[in-house]
């Protein structure tokens, strides 16, 4: 199997498997095994389907199947124990695997014969091709604006030409080449190491992508070594918003984009790896994704999505101090506890009393964003404009719902530009980064350095520090 013409293939929605034998199981002891040949093509918006013409069959019969279906329940996932195995043999002799299947299944009884099929998230093969050094490759299935430093000779028309194409770096000991051409509809991130790659490491560079882009990217074809094999995945296209309103951190219109770009990404991407346990999503990227998404709605919806991420991020920073008046708050609690416990007459109350003590151990995001913003690490004024969008929007009054009018659509997307920028500088904080960012709560959207300035001011030129509309 030619790997590049299969992924080629997958990108343009042609893929077409026929397979001479197909076995799906069901995911329990002594379930249902189908077996015969069939096909893997995709349906027009690019999802993975299959096809299974089935020969040969084991503990399988149409009243047990049905029977099996009726324990679903509305409202409720449908257990593993529902769920199927597909493995799938090419005419070429590759073998396919991919799991979690929920097949539909058609039993003719005029003949008795039977067919499945449905949809599938991903194909797994395994191929013998080992690696001189430990391999990932990623396509992303659309063009991201990513910095790129490197041209390409192409031709076009018999004509021979340079275009700006790819870019090289290291980050976390890997050496990575990105390539995005215009019209290719691909963006590809490939990378090798020495080195073990750390776990789930395809998802941590995947998330350093949406960072850095500010857009939601989901890779849709992945080749990794795995010790003497070549791992191909091939998967179905994850929904989100076509049209986000989140800005990156840096502005790709800005020569600070393709300067610092990449050392934005391999911060973010060392963050993401030593943060992160097993292969789920790191927090921050997990809160960034749902305030991207969320930008796609109405702006109330933004709104909320963003001021919700501040306070999630906040949650993850802990000050130097923390753990010392975490040890005074936790003294006073026993000594409230025990003055408590004397009071034998109030005992109808004390049961509320332990509740409200236990709550002044709770870690206060604004006491984390104000103190960032006294060493200027945070927009204090981002600060305030946190504060007024969370209590309008995530805590809202009667009055706060009144119909707006020009002025307050301006000031709600002036306060929704800045708690975006602070959501950014969190991160920044986090990741250890520092260097030029985009502020988006100023007129113009000018570039600035992070830190900032001590005190929680920006450095802003005068001429900047005038422009901002509120």
């Amino acid at each position: 199997m030619n790997i590049d013409e299969t992924i080629d293939a997958f990108r343009r929605g042609a893929i077409d498997l026929d397979c001479k034998n197909m076995v799906l199981s069901r995911h329990k002891e002594g379930g249902e095994r189908l077996e015969g040949p069939g096909y893997i093509r995709q349906d027009p918006d690019g999802s993975l389907l299959f096809k299974l013409y089935v020969t040969r069959s084991e503990n399988a019969h149409p009243l047990r199947h049905f029977e099996s279906q009726l324990t679903a329940v509305a409202g409720k996932l449908h257990p593993d124990e529902l769920s199927y195995d597909l493995t799938a043999v090419g005419h070429g002799g590759t073998q396919w695997t991919a799991d979690r299947i929920l097949p539909q299944v058609n039993w003719d009884m005029r003949d008795n014969s039977v067919l499945a099929g449905g949809k599938v998230q991903s194909i797994v093969a395994k191929l013998e091709r080992p690696q001189p050094h430990r391999y990932l490759r990623l396509h992303f299935f659309e063009e991201y604006d990513v910095p790129l430093r490197l041209m390409s000779e192409t031709e076009i028309h018999g004509s021979r030409y340079m275009v700006l194409d790819r870019a090289e770096f290291e980050a976390c000991g890997s050496k990575f080449e990105v390539r995005k051409r215009e019209g290719s509809g691909d963006t590809v991130i490939e990378l090798t190491s020495d080195t073990a790659f750390p776990t789930a490491f395809h998802l941590r560079v995947q998330e350093a992508l949406q960072y850095i882009t500010g857009k939601t990217a989901i890779w849709r074809a992945r080749v990794e070594s795995e010790g003497d094999k070549l791992v191909l995945e091939l998967a179905s296209p994850w929904r989100k918003s076509s049209r986000t309103q989140f800005g990156p951190p840096i502005a790709p219109a800005t020569i600070d984009f393709r300067n610092q770009g990449w050392e934005l990404f391999a911060c973010y991407l060392t963050y993401v790896a030593d943060k992160t346990e097993g292969t789920y999503w790191n927090p921050v990227a997990y809160h960034l994704y749902n305030a991207c998404e969320a930008s796609a709605n109405s702006v109330d919806a933004a709104a909320v999505a963003v001021s919700v991420a501040v306070e999630a991020v906040a949650g993850l920073i802990e000050m130097p101090g923390d753990k010392a008046k975490t040890v005074r708050v936790a003294l006073l609690q026993k000594r409230m506890l025990e003055f408590l416990t004397a009071q034998a007459d109030l005992s109808d109350v004390a049961l509320r009393m332990e509740k409200l003590i236990s709550t002044l151990g709770s870690k206060r995001p604004q006491d984390t964003l104000h103190a960032l913003a006294e060493t200027g690490h945070v927009e204090k004024r981002y600060v305030g404009a946190w504060t007024y969008l969370r209590n309008r929007h995530v805590h809202p009054k009667l009055k706060d719902l009144k119909k707006p009018d020009v002025v307050d659509n301006q000031k709600l997307l002036d306060h929704i530009h800045r708690v975006e920028v602070l959501l950014r500088q969190l991160t920044f904080y986090l990741i250890g980064y520092k260097g030029p960012f985009t502020d988006y709560g100023v007129e113009n959207f000018p570039s600035k350095q992070y830190p900032l300035a001590e005190s929680g001011t920006s450095m802003e030129s005068p001429s900047n520090s005038k422009t901002d509309s509120s």
